[in-house]
Parts: C-alpha cells; sequence; structure tokens
C-alpha cells in the first residue's frame, strides 16, 4: 500500500488501532483520526516503533460534532490532494439517551451521521484516489432501524436497540454510496469484525451485562486481531471477491438481509434533513 493515502477512525483502540498498525506495516500514510488525542498519541508511537513508518499521524475528530467534522477535514485538505481509504470505523454504545448540537441522538450521530458527513466532505479527495475505497465497519448485531425515529422520539429510548438501528444503517448506506459512486471509480464495503469482548464498546455496561458478554464471548468471541483482519483484507487486497457495496465476514461476502434500494435512499435523505442546516466551504448534498 505504498503510496497510499489512509483515513482511520477510532484509531487509537481495539480493532482500529490493530488496522492501523497492519495497514501501516504495509507502508501506507495513515491519518489516525480520534476523539481522544493523548490516547492516539501514545498509540501512534507504539504503531511507528513496532512497524518503522514513520508516516502515520493524530488529528483530532469528534464524530459527534459537526463542527469538529468540518474542521477535521478542512486541515486535511490543506495537507493532502487525494485520499485512497476511508476506514469509518469508530463505534459507539451509551446508556443514556442524550442528543448532539444538531439535535441527533449520541449514538446514531458517531456511528451513522458523523461517518456519511465525514464521507460526504471527503468524496472529491477519493475520487482523486488510485482506485479508491471507503470501509464502513458494521455487525452481525443489527436491525430494528426505524427511520421516522431516530431519536427515539416516539419509542423508549434502550440502548441496545439504539447500537443495533444505527449497524443496520451502516449496512445500508454502504449500498446507496456503491451506487452513487459506481462511475467514480470507488468501492464501497462494510463488514462485521465479530463479536471482540476486549475492546471499550461495552465499557458502559453493568455488572450482570458484563457478566453475560464473558459467557457469550466463550462462544462467539474474536480476539482484536481476528476483528481487525478483514477490515485490513478490504483496504489492502487488490481484488475483492464480492460485490461493491457488499457485507463482508471472515473476508467472504454474506447476503444481508436490510437490502432495500428504496429504504437505503430514504435513509440517505434523512441524514441529509439532520444535516441540512449545517454550514461549510463546500456544497456536501450533490
Amino acid at each position: 500500500m505504498k503510496d497510499k493515502i489512509v483515513i482511520i477512525t477510532g484509531a487509537n483502540k481495539g480493532i482500529g488501532k490493530e488496522a492501523t498498525k497492519q495497514i501501516a506495516k504495509l507502508g501506507a500514510k495513515v491519518y489516525m483520526a480520534c476523539r481522544s488525542i493523548d490516547s492516539a498519541n501514545m498509540a501512534r508511537e507504539e504503531i511507528i516503533n513496532e512497524t518503522g513508518n514513520i508516516n502515520v499521524f493524530v488529528r483530532h475528530l469528534d464524530l459527534a460534532s459537526v463542527e469538529s467534522i468540518i474542521k477535521f477535514t478542512d486541515q486535511f485538505k490543506k495537507e493532502e490532494t487525494k485520499l485512497d481509504l476511508l476506514i469509518n470505523n469508530a463505534g459507539l454504545w451509551t446508556k443514556t439517551k442524550r442528543l448532539t448540537d444538531i439535535n441527533v441522538e449520541f449514538t446514531f450521530a458517531v456511528n451513522v451521521l458523523g461517518p456519511q458527513f465525514l464521507t460526504k466532505l471527503l468524496v472529491d479527495e477519493l475520487k482523486r484516489g488510485a482506485n479508491s475505497r471507503i470501509i464502513n465497519t458494521a455487525s452481525h448485531f443489527a436491525g430494528g432501524l426505524d427511520i421516522t425515529d431516530i431519536n427515539f422520539d416516539r419509542r423508549k429510548f434502550n440502548e441496545t436497540l439504539a447500537y443495533k438501528q444505527t449497524k443496520q444503517a451502516n449496512r445500508m448506506l454502504t449500498r446507496e454510496w456503491a451506487r452513487r459512486l459506481q462511475t467514480d471509480n470507488i468501492s464501497v464495503y462494510s463488514l462485521t469484525p465479530g463479536f471482540i469482548p476486549d475492546t471499550q464498546l461495552f465499557r458502559e455496561q453493568n455488572v450482570f451485562g458484563k457478566f453475560l458478554l464473558k459467557i457469550f464471548a466463550l462462544i462467539e468471541g474474536r480476539t482484536i486481531e481476528e476483528g481487525a483482519d478483514t477490515i485490513v483484507w478490504l483496504s489492502s487486497a487488490e481484488k475483492i471477491l464480492g460485490n461493491n457495496g457488499g457485507f463482508f465476514n471472515r473476508r467472504k461476502e454474506e447476503k444481508c438481509k436490510f437490502n432495500n434500494p428504496a429504504a437505503e435512499k430514504r435513509l440517505w435523505d434523512k441524514c441529509d434533513e439532520f444535516l441540512s442546516n449545517v454550514k461549510t466551504n463546500e456544497p456536501v448534498f450533490r
């Protein structure tokens, strides 16, 4: 992956950190887009020491904040003219309902709307890349999306459902992006890393919840290295055996039960509705 320029969100911990390390080993120039700068700098130093690749950089990015996303992309565009690979990996599971500065439920903002906005702002750079790819970390643990009630205004807020609906949305928007970019030589894929108990995703679980997760981990658990493997493969393989817009598990495409072009278009439009009042330096609704 020499001469490739890569952005990966949530690159300071878990599968994001491992994927960053493996991609850096392949010689890419990597931008670690992270909310915690201190944690990211520690991870960067470790990655550089292990890989010998000094072209690994930390940049602040808070996917819950449209201002942060705009600031991140503006800075990236001053430093680079192209982007070959965007890995939307960062994710959140939170117990409490709260809204962002543009009144979007926090889990959906971080897991779906933030990556959607980030990708929109970087489309031109991706078009200037070489056989560019967008990779979205999704999950098998997906479902329950109500496009008319993203914020749980009608439904009682449930942390599990809030997370599951975002993972369904990740898979749906991946296919919509693939359709919209099919003439631009940009491939778009989603994947499940599997259940990885050794991450920060479940840090807000109560004692009983953590106990159940430990039991499930004995049956279905994967290591961080195993979870990152499909991300790295989708990032670096010369040829992907699967469809553009496909959903992948352990390097193989799986049939996605949420395949519905009309619903995917409605979800895209709903995201645009949330972002309609955001002011940027360039048009993002094309």
